[in-house]
Formats: C-alpha cells, sequence, structure tokens
C-alpha cells in the first residue's frame, strides 16, 4: 500500500468521530423540541385575589350589622364604674379580673361597716321602721301624773315592730335607755347572718349620747318582727359631736 492511500485511510477515520458527534447532537436537540412540545400548555388567566374576595363579599348574603361603629366608636363611660373613675386599660382589666362588682361601703369609727347588702328589703325596712319608732318614742314629752309622778310612755308604735311573745325584752331595753336618749337619727351596720340566726347592729345616736344595739329579728310569715334587742356599749359625746373615749 502507498504511502497516499494510507493518509488517506487515516484521515477518513480521524473524520469520523465529528461526524459522529455531531449527528448524534442533531438527534438530541430534536428530541428535545419535540418533548417541549408536547409539554408546554397555555397560561390561564390570572384573577387576583382581591377581585375574587370582593366577588365574594358581594354574592353573600350577610347579617344585619348590629353594631357597627363599636370599633370605631369612643366611650367615655361604662355601667360598672363610676364617671369619676378615668377609664383606662388598668381600669378595665381590674374589672374583667374577678373583682365584685357591688358597693363600696364605709367603716364608721367606732362601730361597723355599714354595708347592709347582706340584708333583704323587707327586714331592713323592719328593721329601719323599728329604729325610727324608738327615736319618735324617744323625743315624747315626759307627762307626770296629779302627784307629780312621770307617767308611762305609750310604747305601742315600738311594740308594733316586736315579737308578741318576747314584749318583756323591749320593756327591758327601753328601761334602761330611757336616761340615753332623746336620739335624733340612727345608723344601721352589717349584718351577722347564720343559719338560724340574724344579728344586725344599729347605733343611735343623740345630743350627748351613742347608744349601740343588736337586733335579733324573726320571720312570722310574710313578715319580720324584731325579737330581742339589747344594748352592747353606751358613750357619752363630747364638745365635737364625737364619742368621748377618756
Amino acid at each position: 500500500m502507498g504511502a497516499n492511500s494510507i493518509a488517506k485511510t487515516r484521515a477518513s477515520f480521524a473524520a469520523r468521530p465529528v461526524g459522529l458527534a455531531l449527528a448524534l447532537c442533531g438527534v438530541l436537540c430534536a428530541a428535545l423540541c419535540s418533548c417541549r412540545k408536547k409539554t408546554e400548555k397555555p397560561l390561564e388567566e390570572y384573577t387576583p385575589l382581591s377581585k375574587t374576595a370582593s366577588d365574594l363579599s358581594s354574592q353573600a348574603d350577610w347579617a344585619y350589622e348590629i353594631e357597627g361603629d363599636r370599633l370605631s366608636k369612643k366611650i367615655d363611660s361604662f355601667e360598672a364604674i363610676s364617671r369619676s373613675v378615668p377609664l383606662s386599660p388598668l381600669t378595665m382589666a381590674a374589672l374583667e379580673g374577678g373583682f365584685p362588682m357591688r358597693g363600696v361601703y364605709p367603716d364608721l369609727n367606732g362601730f361597723e361597716n355599714l354595708d347592709t347588702s347582706g340584708l333583704q328589703g323587707e327586714l331592713l325596712e323592719t328593721v329601719r321602721a323599728f329604729c325610727q319608732a324608738y327615736i319618735d318614742f324617744t323625743k315624747e314629752p315626759q307627762e307626770k301624773d296629779e302627784n307629780g309622778q312621770a307617767k308611762e310612755k305609750d310604747s305601742a308604735q315600738v311594740d308594733a315592730f316586736f315579737y308578741s311573745k318576747t314584749l318583756f325584752s323591749l320593756s327591758l331595753f327601753l328601761a334602761d335607755s330611757k336616761d340615753a336618749g332623746p336620739f335624733e337619727d340612727f345608723v344601721v351596720g352589717r349584718p351577722f347572718v347564720g343559719d338560724d340566726l340574724i344579728e344586725i347592729p344599729v347605733r343611735f345616736s343623740g345630743k350627748k349620747n351613742f347608744l349601740f344595739c343588736k337586733l335579733y329579728p324573726v320571720s312570722q310569715g310574710d313578715a319580720w318582727k324584731i325579737q330581742q334587742i339589747e344594748i352592747y356599749k353606751s358613750e357619752a359625746k363630747n364638745g365635737s359631736g364625737k364619742a368621748d373615749r377618756n
């Protein structure tokens, strides 16, 4: 074989890999283009979420708006809070924290707290009516008989509020307190309410003295009566109208 033939043969073998590579590249490109055409889909129409929400809202059946201005309305008062107390987050937190929604009652120096919320309405009315009848009794002038002796006062108005079977307790009370009056007003303190006993403190106040008593009521059907009354303290007033504890 001549030298020229050998050179041509070598050139032919050297050119084959390049041709094969180009052929393979052509086949792969054709395949890829074919797959892409098959998998591509047209883009769907895009709808903004805001438009979707607006459409749903317009198509929905909404309930009637009861308090439309609740979130924008300025609240400057609250039913359970006095108008003298400024509204603040701390105020509302205290209210929502389980504090009892009840009045605040003062403690009367030398006496009791003035919270009478533990008494039923009818019972409290009876106690007040009895105390007023007693005050009126102490203000009645002392009449004298023909011998100049003091007559016994008519206590019928006071007796009417007392339990008929224990009127002796009232008689003892009137006798023990006759020199302490007359009285001008009274206050009722916080009661002790037990299973079978109610004890109600009362303070009578006059120009000269304080008289501290305890009332023990009893229920008679639909009415209340005072079953017993006792004096547990008496104090003279000083010039300022306060009790003299010296």
